[in-house]
């Protein structure tokens, strides 16, 4: 599954390490980890304090995510293949980033409904 998902904007890469190890591991991790957060943000955070409704929150939320799976993906790569970062393994990260922004939104769009101060985050 996750092989057509990155394959599909990154295209196929001649390395078989990327559809063998590197996008499943990496697509489960991206997937886990935005569950995990979108949990925190919104059952934990988001019952905790009225401050946690606020759009800004959600963003700033949205860039870490995105930044940590960006790292996570081009780490995977570089120690799993053993080569130097090029510019598929840079694409590969930003698209990764991508998907976790999106997987964030679709969680957002589940979870918010259980939170008690960010049911109205993001809209």
């Amino acid at each position: 599954m996750f092989t057509t998902l990155y394959e599909l904007l990154t295209g196929k890469n001649a390395d078989p390490t990327y559809s063998t190890a590197i996008f499943p591991t990496v697509g489960l991790f991206t997937l886990i980890f935005t569950f995990i957060a979108a949990v925190i943000f919104y059952l934990l955070l988001g019952r905790w304090k009225p401050v946690w409704e606020k759009t800004t929150h959600w963003l700033v939320t949205i860039v870490i995510i995105s930044v940590v799976a960006g790292f996570f993906a081009i780490s995977q790569a570089l120690s799993e293949t053993g080569e130097e970062a090029n510019a598929y393994m840079y694409s590969f990260s930003l698209i990764n980033a991508l998907y976790a922004v999106v997987y964030f939104f679709i969680f957002s769009l589940l979870l918010k409904k259980a939170s008690i101060f960010a049911r109205r985050t993001p809209f």
